[in-house]
């Protein structure tokens, strides 16, 4: 078994790891009100009861886009442990799949503080179904390329010797990719009760290895990255 590889000290991408899992804990919390949120066929339900709960789902929002743009700033510095051109591919799909779908989290902002306030009943509902399409549509792409890069990240962190990690990244890799079926597909969406816990999981590990690691010896910044 190869002797673990430890990170260098990265207490910055360890706390955006902690933002980014806090922020899309705290996304999920304030949409309890609205469960049909990120369901395909439930488009103009979301969008009734987020008019029910515009404070909760403005919040969720918020929430989600800090998460996203911190996970994507967590993500390239995984990529950096991990070494290897592969793995910083990876990491670089993932972090811009958080910054897409941040993008994408807007739309129920947008929703409910500036198209519901104008526009009553019928009339709201082909521009609030394509902004919620378009959220969800993000959100797949997200799971996909999240997926993707954790699919990247396992391997290599395997590799430098951290198993039980990289066999983390992989399960969650695998986890996530299916979820991105949730623009067409019911089964798709609640595959991420199964996705979600899993690299939540890989974000707060990876987040205390980086935290906890030795600060890097003087010139080992630079390293050129194994292929």
């Amino acid at each position: 078994m190869p002797t673990p590889m430890p990170p260098a000290r990265d207490r910055a991408a360890a706390l955006l790891g902690l933002l980014g899992a806090a922020g899309n804990v705290a996304g999920v919390a304030f949409l309890r009100d609205v469960p049909v949120a990120y369901l395909p066929g439930s488009l103009d339900e979301w969008a009734r009861l987020s008019a029910l709960h515009p404070a909760a789902t403005a919040a969720s929002a918020v929430s989600f886009v800090a998460g996203l743009l911190a996970l994507a700033g967590w993500a390239l510095a995984v990529g950096r442990w991990a070494g290897t051109r592969a793995a910083g591919r990876g990491a670089a799909a993932a972090a811009t799949g958080a910054v897409l779908n941040g993008a994408g989290c807007v739309a129920p902002l947008v929703l409910v503080l500036h198209v519901l306030p104008g526009c009553g009943g019928e009339a709201c509902g082909p521009v609030a179904r394509a902004l919620l399409g378009v959220t969800l549509s993000l959100d797949a792409l997200f799971n996909l390329l999240l997926g993707l890069g954790l699919l990247a990240l396992g391997p290599a962190l395997w590799r430098r010797g951290e198993r039980a990690l990289g066999a983390l990244g992989l399960l969650a890799g695998l986890a996530s990719v299916p979820v991105a079926l949730q623009v067409a597909s019911v089964q798709a969406a609640r595959l991420l009760y199964v996705a979600a816990p899993l690299w939540l999981l890989f974000v707060l590990w990876t987040s205390a290895r980086l935290f906890l690691a030795r600060a890097a010896p003087s010139g080992a910044a630079g390293l050129p990255r194994a292929a």
